[in-house]
């Protein structure tokens, strides 16, 4: 049962249906407001999404296959670099050719 996601979520929980309500600490405790930090939601800059975007609006941009060498210069990290493209091939995503070249598979 996915509690957390579907009955007991931060916004609204909802305790009428909960199977596990007899026994919940933080309802027991009389439900208080959360005292810690505040959640930080994950940045977007320097992430291996932001990397597979690059890579692909290179390929989107392109009219035909693109050289290694065109993707290289997108991002200066080789190993994130290569892990997100080693990603988008195995996703289906990019389609990798002959001599370097890459493309987006053929609708």
């Amino acid at each position: 049962m996915e509690l957390g996601a579907l009955v007991c979520t931060a916004k609204s929980p909802d305790c009428g249906v909960c199977p596990v309500s007899g026994q919940c600490a933080w309802r027991l405790a009389g439900k208080p407001a959360h005292d810690g930090p505040p959640r930080r939601g994950q940045t977007y800059a320097g992430t291996d999404r932001q990397v597979r975007g690059k890579l692909l609006a290179v390929l989107r941009d392109a009219d035909e296959p693109v050289p290694q060498a065109a993707l290289d210069a997108v991002w200066h990290e080789p190993v994130q670099r290569a892990r997100a493209l080693d990603g988008l091939v195995a996703d289906g995503l990019v389609e990798p050719l002959e001599n370097g070249l890459y493309r987006l598979p053929a609708a």
